[in-house]
């Protein structure tokens, strides 16, 4: 019997939290004793500060730089870089997490999330640039909400200004200070800019960057408004000169700025200036609304108007890590969750795993700490069997060596 085993997060035990590398080796050790067979072992987890651990035997290569944390010092961070292809492509891959919680945890300005930058994730990507043809940055949790003003200010090499001094002055930059986005899409001209984000938040309303906050910390909920009025001032103006550009770019014959929707449409009815009115609004909507645009507190935004693509983190890290043949050659598929719940189902590794599995015919179990989805609710995200693990690691261990004489038939 071959095993695909599937660790997606942390486990919350009562008697002490086991990573996620723990997990794996709890289950894995367990079910390879209990059974005939073999086991396939995968990390997908490109949460906080996950990201370059779940890609690190597919990108073996660590470059160790000093950027600007969140919060204004100087911190150590790596990047890993992928091995060359036979045309000497390469990935490099930058985790913003590496610069953000952490950093805010040591700040001496005390001006919080909305006085954090992510000017140390430009500085990274900008330094993985030189050496690699590709850039993925991991969203994460980047610790401020600036929109990536700070990102887009490190590759266009601004090393002051407002953008550079967290989200909540974004409501008071100018169209010049916007320009930098324009200065960080030539600087990565040729380089294909990805950002892998963990959410599909967009940078505005109710259910984007600043809202988001305003949920987890609720505490922050006035300043979270403050973040949204100013982020989507910040916005505009960014919009407005790309779009400049890209209006300049076609009347001079050249290649427009891919991705923002120009002024050239036709004229709607009414007058110039009302359509002129109206493709702007357009334009704001086609950035700010981009699945993924509010991730990392607004980066997915920066990268985006950088000229990136923004990608779901888990996917990319499933086929980073081969999930697809993994899967093909697998006799069942065990995901292993803290909580199986709605989120669990929807986001995550879970519906990764079970997409690919489901396409094959491979069963898909899961093993969860506490269990709330209900059996329809299972059923409806493609879970053949779902198990809790109990109280602490010895209950787990029993646990896992049930469901392993369960789901190995008559190989024991």
């Amino acid at each position: 019997m071959h095993l695909l085993l599937v660790a997606a997060e942390p486990l919350a035990l009562p008697d002490g939290n086991l990573p996620v590398e723990d997990v794996c080796a709890l289950v894995a050790e367990t079910w390879a004793a209990t059974v005939r067979g073999d086991v396939d072992a995968c990390v997908l987890n490109p949460g906080a500060a996950g990201f370059l651990r779940a890609l690190a035997v597919h990108a073996p290569e660590q470059v160790a730089v000093v950027a600007r944390g969140a919060a204004g010092d100087d911190v150590p961070v790596t990047f890993r870089l992928g091995r060359p292809s036979t045309t000497g492509a390469r990935t490099a891959y930058v985790e913003a997490a590496l610069l953000g919680p952490a950093a805010i945890g040591g700040s001496t300005s005390g001006g919080g999330p909305g006085a954090a930058t992510t000017y140390g994730v430009g500085q990274v990507v900008a330094l993985a640039a030189r050496r690699a043809t590709r850039v993925v940055v991991a969203t994460g949790d980047s610790g401020a909400h600036d929109a990536g003003a700070g990102m887009l200010a490190a590759l266009a090499g601004a090393g002051a200004g407002p953008l550079t001094c967290g989200g909540s002055v974004l409501g008071a930059i100018t169209a010049a200070d916007a320009a930098v986005a324009l200065r960080a899409r030539d600087a990565l001209r040729s380089v294909e800019l990805v950002g892998a984000v963990e959410s599909d938040l967009p940078l505005l309303g109710l259910h984007g960057a600043s809202g988001a906050l305003a949920v987890a910390r609720p505490a922050l909920a006035a300043l979270a408004q403050d973040l949204e009025r100013a982020h989507g001032h910040y916005a505009h103006e960014v919009t407005r000169a790309l779009e400049g550009a890209a209006r300049r770019d076609l009347l001079a014959g050249a290649p427009g700025l891919s991705g923002v929707p120009g002024p050239t449409a036709s004229p709607a009815p009414g007058g110039g200036r009302t359509a002129g009115v109206a493709s702007r609004a357009a334009a704001d909507r086609a950035l700010t609304g981009l699945p993924g645009a509010g991730a990392g507190g607004g980066l997915g935004f920066g990268i985006a108007a950088a000229g990136g693509r923004l990608l779901p983190g888990t996917s990319l890290v499933a086929d980073v890590v081969g999930l697809g043949p993994r899967t093909r050659a697998a006799d069942v598929a065990i995901v292993v969750v803290d909580r199986l719940d709605a989120s669990t189902t929807h986001d995550g590794a879970l519906p990764e795993v079970a997409r690919r599995a489901g396409a094959v015919g491979v069963p898909v179990v899961v093993l969860a700490r506490e269990i709330l989805a209900g059996r329809r609710e299972q059923a409806a995200a493609g879970i053949s069997g779902a198990y809790e693990l109990g109280p602490d690691s010895g209950a787990a261990r029993a646990r896992v060596a049930r469901v392993a004489r369960t789901w190995a038939g008559g190989e024991r």
